[in-house]
């Protein structure tokens, strides 16, 4: 077979530095084919992969034209006729009577005139394109996980708050263990933050180049849990994905796996996970390869695990391995004095998700704080969004439509806070209308971190105004 039935100089001989008989080889071992066709349409070149795929002879196809192939059956459809009729790339499923589809990219070569000279018809098989097609979804949930990884680094510092007694203690205690690449158990009620406390624990370890993910036991269905964590080959049972899929172990390797709600891990597949920690070796489902991997493991619960492990809901020597360190977060309840700090955090949150400038006045700040707050800091977060999103005002003055916590100062009766309000200021309106203006204004300015151009504006007075107002504050503090 020569290079070009319309070339007689090479005679598939050296030219230069090429050797065309290596050039050939080359091509006809690609896993695909490859077809060049002149300005008539005519095939000057293909590789022997052609030949099978299309199943004619070589000596049928090296002259023939498009035309002809179709009419002889022995393309349905052809991506290099469009390619001429279009002058532009084509790709087609090209298919003949008796084999698969060949998915076909045929790219026209113009002249300087713009008409076209050649086209070169080009495909790779099935099963490089489901390897590549693997190799893409793995790289993409890769990508996805680091994604979400900078994010986390990203945004961590403005998601720690600790100012009370108890949260220091435990951010003590947590920058101790972080280095330390040890298992982690985090205890403590729903929406306490346990999540952001393993980010924390992640990003101060030695790990923190790789991976986070989160995983939250009770939303993975238990009979697609094993699936999930330790992946599947290709046809490993009904329902699979083509070409398989890489489990969480897996793409948590060289970084932390955290697992949040533990305590609701079915029985069956907790021996299954005990066996990973021990040995740090898995196999996916349909597979006898073994691969080795090496992540930190920090679980959260919400549950009393050694009652579980009394009661047989939860194996004995899982939760040795889980509780090599322990930390217990203290409900949003027992720590007060995180309260005011969480809620403005999420309120430059909000304000910066909605392009607003929303402030809590004193009022609905001293509300919240005497709140119990049954869901923590997730409940303090959905609050403080949803008021962001109905308060009508850029000043965030009530709570309503939260009986709830309007009721958190309801331990006295009105005419008690009547009474209290007229001793405060001897009964004399005028010293009490002075004091609230006070409260607003300072509450504004605070909100607007001082800057008192923005509180003047958001007052509605002028700038001189505000600075003589508080002049005198400090003047009548003194």
């Amino acid at each position: 077979m020569s290079l070009c039935h319309t070339c007689t100089g090479c005679g598939g001989q050296k030219k230069g530095n090429i050797d065309f008989d290596l050039l050939r080889f080359a091509l006809d071992n690609i896993p695909g084919t490859l077809l060049v066709c002149d300005c008539d349409q005519r095939v000057i070149y293909h590789n022997k992969v052609v030949c099978s795929a299309l199943a004619i002879d070589a000596d049928r196809l090296l002259g023939a034209t498009l035309d002809e192939l179709i009419a002889d059956g022995y393309i349905i459809n052809s991506a290099s006729k469009k390619a001429f009729d279009t002058k532009k790339v084509a790709i087609e499923y090209v298919r003949n009577p008796t084999e698969m589809p060949i998915l076909t990219m045929s790219t026209p070569i113009l002249s300087d005139d713009g008409e076209v000279c050649l086209v070169v018809a080009l495909s790779i098989s099935e099963a490089l394109l489901e390897i590549i097609s693997k190799e893409m979804i793995d790289a993409r949930t890769q990508l996805q996980h680091t994604i979400a990884f900078l994010s986390n680094v990203i945004s961590l510092n403005n998601d720690i708050v600790a100012e009370s007694p108890q949260m220091k203690s435990l951010f003590s205690l947590l920058s101790r263990i972080a280095p330390m690449d040890s298992a982690v158990l985090l205890n403590g009620e729903t929406g306490t933050g346990k999540e952001v406390l393993a980010k924390y624990i992640h990003s101060n370890s030695s790990r923190k180049s790789g991976v986070f993910i989160p995983i939250n036991c009770a939303s993975v269905p238990e009979n697609l849990m094993e699936s999930e964590f330790f992946g599947y080959e290709d046809g490993a049972f009904t329902g699979a994905r083509k070409g398989g899929k890489t489990g969480i172990f897996e793409l948590a390797n060289c970084g932390t796996l955290f697992l949040d709600e533990i305590g609701e891990m079915p029985l069956a597949i907790q021996s299954k996970f005990l066996r990973v920690i021990e040995t740090g070796v898995i196999r996916r489902l349909g597979s006898e390869k073994s691969i080795n991997v090496n992540f930190r493991l920090i679980a959260a619960t919400n549950r009393d695990l050694e009652e579980m492990c009394k009661n047989g809901s939860f194996r004995l020597d899982l939760y040795y391995r889980l509780n090599i360190i322990s930390a217990t977060i203290p409900p949003l309840r027992e720590r007060v004095d995180d309260i005011e700090p969480l809620a403005n955090m999420f309120l430059r949150q909000c304000n910066k998700k909605y392009n607003t400038s929303k402030i809590l006045s004193r009022s609905v700040i001293e509300t919240i704080k005497a709140y119990k707050w049954p869901g923590n800091v997730r409940e303090l977060r959905n609050l403080i969004e949803r008021l962001v999103l109905i308060s009508n005002s850029d000043i965030i003055y009530s709570i309503p439509e939260l009986q709830s916590l309007s009721s958190a100062h309801a331990d006295s009766s009105a005419e008690s806070r009547a009474a209290d309000a007229c001793m405060a200021y001897n009964g004399s309106l005028k010293k009490a209308v002075k004091a609230y203006e006070r409260q607003i204004i300072e509450d504004v300015v605070t909100g607007c971190e001082g800057n008192i151009a923005k509180a003047a504006d958001m007052l509605d007075i002028h700038k001189s105004v505000l600075y003589r107002k508080l002049e005198s504050y400090k003047k009548n503090t003194q």
